[in-house]
Formats: C-alpha cells, sequence, structure tokens
C-alpha cells in the first residue's frame, strides 16, 4: 500500500529553527497537543482513500488536509488565503506537520477535500469532533482573522 505525501520528512538544518521560531504561537500549539489527533486520522481514512491505491501520484494525507481546513475555519479563510497562510507561517506549517522544504497542498486540493467531506456529510461531524475534544478542556476557539489579503494595486 502507498503512503502520502509528506509523511514523517526528513528532519533538515532549518528545522530547529522553525521549531523555536514556531513555539511563539501558543494557540497551534495547544490545539494540536489537545486534540486525539489518531482518532481523527482514523475518521477521515474512512471516507477519504485517495493515494492509497498504487496507480497514480501520491496525494496529501486527508489529516493534513483537514488541519489545513481547520485553519481556513478558525481565521475565516478562503481556501486561496488558507494555502497563502500555511505557506508564510512556521506555526501553521508545523501544525499541519508540514516542513519548509516540503510541498503545501494547493486551495484547490483543499477544495475538492472539503467538497468531497461534506458531500459525504462528514465535515461538520470531524469539526464538531475537534471541537468537542477542545471542551473538554473547557476551552473553545475564538475565531480570528489572519493579515493575508494585503495587495498592490496599480495607481
Amino acid at each position: 500500500m502507498k503512503s502520502y505525501k509528506n509523511i514523517n520528512p526528513q528532519r533538515s538544518f532549518v528545522t530547529e529553527y522553525v521549531e523555536k521560531h514556531s513555539l511563539k504561537n501558543n494557540f497551534f500549539n495547544e490545539v494540536k497537543s489537545l486534540i486525539d489527533w489518531n482518532s481523527i486520522n482514523k475518521d477521515l481514512k474512512k471516507v477519504y482513500t485517495k493515494g492509497l491505491t498504487e496507480k497514480g501520484a501520491k496525494a496529501y494525507s486527508p489529516l493534513l488536509l483537514f488541519k489545513m481546513n481547520l485553519i481556513s475555519e478558525w481565521y475565516n479563510l478562503s481556501d486561496i488565503q488558507t494555502e497563502s497562510m500555511v505557506n508564510d507561517s512556521l506555526s501553521a506549517m508545523k501544525f499541519c506537520d508540514l516542513t519548509i522544504e516540503g510541498n503545501v497542498p494547493g486551495h484547490s486540493t483543499l477544495s475538492r477535500f472539503k467538497k468531497e467531506l461534506k458531500d459525504q456529510k462528514v465535515f461538520d461531524k470531524l469539526l464538531k469532533q475537534v471541537n468537542n475534544q477542545i471542551s473538554k478542556h473547557h476551552l473553545k476557539v475564538k475565531k480570528g482573522k489572519a493579515i493575508v489579503d494585503a495587495k498592490l494595486t496599480a495607481l
């Protein structure tokens, strides 16, 4: 059976620096430690089976794509903005278990993944599962805003 892209990436000379700087974002570190990701991953693999056949290119892991969709939900971002945030933010990258050398899934991949989960009526259930796990610690996610939409335009 094939594995997914970006699974168990090798540490590089910059990994130590990424970890040092990403520790400053408490939100992602806290959420990452509160959630039982194994149970989420198990549920995801029941409904998202892309990339597990011997034919075709490796797919991104469903857990990586789900974590990126959580970022999208928590920061009220479009798929394009989420892709940009994960590319730019060391903390978001680390939360998604990506390395700085790895590829970040594109916005169209995120969109197709979320549509498939919603079509199978599991996206909201998984989101509720995450929120329930967080609430067991007497916490809740207060949605934020990310600064990702500034751009230059012609005069």
